[in-house]
């Protein structure tokens, strides 16, 4: 396969229309990342020698068919990075040399769905054109000829009567953009479409995205809207390229007088509207308004959103390797592997991690750990003493932790002494019982610990899992199961480390906020890819 191609379409729109499945579905064969797709309408049977990238007018039909493309990409081929390329399809009179551009992905192979009389004459010469538009550094680039069209025949109902749309010169659209998809693409590919000049693009953060799901797992804001910009400076680099980041709906749309229109999904059209009234009370042009269809996603599960959407594609990344894994610190065996399992209060770690042990884990608790950790005669009971002196213990002589809360949850150093204390020898012991099931022949063992992160035990292990439910979730079920108050709930929930800051350190991620199975599906799936991952080490 190709990493990269360009395919050029040469056949009549309504005839190509009709064969953008076959096209995709054979694509899908030839190409494993990005497809560039150059649209040229009616030169399938111009001889070879005279064949050149030209204007293409941006008229209702050819809107219609990249409309359409997109949406069949969406079902045929989900994984590819589909760009239709705009900067020849205007009304604005143009030069050829305006159109060359060098596109960011570059291409290893030329595709032509040209079936006409001359389909067998294409050559050098023709590459040497397409070369001229679309630099690239690749020299022997093969150009081949798609092989599955030549049973489509018009159907002449489905031909449209043609018109010219309407272009602006001041266009706007917003979204959250995480992971740029199918459904981002159509939108963005209407905004260049209809730019002439500057294409506003708002991207969600801070606020916006705070309901979200797993929010958690979003990209960086500075990162999508590099996306963004890269995909419209791709597909139409003539126009500005002006992305910027937005905490509520409106952004620069009710800012900028000067923009003429608004690209809304068909889930936005209210924000269209409100966009609108605001700009009535300054006294703004109303924004006209172009709304798309959303895309179907083929894949989704029941649980999930039935179009393409990033929360779908976030929610497929839970079990996965979500971030990189590094290689093992000096302080972790060779044998066996390790997992620091971790999660907030009611994330529902102790669940994902009986179903570990059901695998196959052996299961280090450190919660048990810790409390074996004060027990009499143990260098961490000692030290104890030393520290906060006789008036913890009870009347057996034991550490009585109901006199110890007090003075250490009171004052923040005083609670970092006993960390001090108590966290190295819960190490220790952990460290005894991983070298117990070693010998017991067990190849892998989880560190069951709330406070992974926090008491650096990560540096223990091979890779750290984490489970994460949204704080709202996690407030009820405190609620819930400790019949607790809203308030004294959200004080525990906000007293540990944040989701953010568990995800930034984690390899794999988890979340219960679904039902049962669904998160037995994550943990069946981590564990699946853990054997492979330690398969390949041997």
């Amino acid at each position: 396969m190709h990493r990269a191609g360009l395919l050029i379409l040469t056949q009549p729109l309504a005839k190509s229309r009709q064969q953008i499945p076959i096209i995709l579905d054979e694509i899908s064969q030839l190409i494993k990342e990005t497809l560039y797709v150059h649209i040229q309408p009616n030169t399938n049977k111009i001889n070879p020698v005279d064949w050149t990238i030209a204007k293409v007018p941006c008229t209702q039909e050819i809107q219609n068919y990249i409309r359409e493309f997109y949406s069949s990409s969406a079902s045929r081929c989900m994984t590819l990075d589909v760009r239709i390329l705009l900067s020849h399809i205007t009304n604005a009179e143009i030069s050829v040399k305006t159109l060359m551009h060098k596109i960011n992905k570059g291409y290893d192979t030329v595709l032509f769905d040209n079936y006409g009389q001359n389909s067998k004459n294409l050559s050098q010469e023709i590459l040497g054109k397409i070369k001229e538009i679309y630099p690239v550094e690749t020299k022997d680039i093969p150009v081949l000829q798609l092989k599955n069209l030549e049973s489509v025949t018009l159907n002449e109902s489905l031909s449209e009567k043609d018109s010219l749309v309407k272009t602006y010169d001041f266009v706007a659209l917003g979204g959250t953009f995480d992971r740029l998809h199918s459904g981002h693409k159509a939108l963005l590919n209407e905004g260049c479409l209809l730019c002439n000049k500057k294409l506003t693009v708002g991207v969600t953060e801070n606020e916006m995205n705070q309901k979200k799901v797993l929010r958690e797992l979003i990209e960086p804001i500075e990162d999508r809207k590099t996306a963004v910009k890269h995909f419209i400076n791709d597909i139409r680099p003539q126009i500005e390229a002006n992305v910027v980041g937005i905490t509520d709906l409106y952004g620069p749309t009710i800012t900028d007088p000067s923009l003429q229109l608004i690209v809304l999904s068909e889930e936005t059209v209210k924000g269209g509207m409100l966009i609108n009234e605001e700009r009535k009370k300054k006294s703004f042009t109303q924004l006209e308004e172009v709304v798309i269809n959303l895309l179907e996603d083929p894949c989704h599960a029941a649980s999930e959103e039935v179009k393409v959407s990033s929360s779908s594609l976030r929610r497929r990344l839970l079990g996965t390797v979500y971030n990189t894994i590094q290689a093992p610190g000096p302080e972790v065996p060779a044998s066996p592997y390790l997992i620091g399992l971790t999660g907030g209060i009611c994330s529902g770690k102790s669940t994902i991690c009986k179903k570990l042990q059901s695998l196959g884990a052996g299961i280090v608790d450190c919660d048990k750990l810790g409390h074996a950790a004060y027990q009499k005669d143990t260098p961490a009971f000692k030290s104890i003493i030393e520290a906060f002196g006789d008036g913890v213990l009870s009347e057996t002589g034991e550490i009585d932790r109901r006199k110890l809360g007090p003075i250490v949850f009171s004052d923040p150093s005083q609670l970092k002494k006993l960390n001090g204390i108590v966290w190295p020898e819960i190490g220790r012991l952990a460290r005894e019982q991983i070298q117990q099931y070693e010998k017991e022949g067990k190849n892998i063992v989880v560190l069951d610990a709330a406070l992974l992160l926090e008491a650096e035990w990560n540096k223990m292990v091979h890779e750290v899992w984490t489970a994460v439910v949204p704080q709202s979730e996690a407030v009820l079920r405190i609620m819930e199961r400790n019949g607790l108050s809203e308030e004294e709930a959200l004080k525990r929930v906000k007293s540990q480390m944040s989701n953010d800051d568990r995800v930034a350190k984690s390899n794999v991620i988890f979340c219960s906020l679904w039902e049962y199975e669904y998160t037995q599906g994550q943990v069946e799936r981590a564990w699946k890819l853990l054997q492979e991952r330690i398969n390949t080490r041997k």
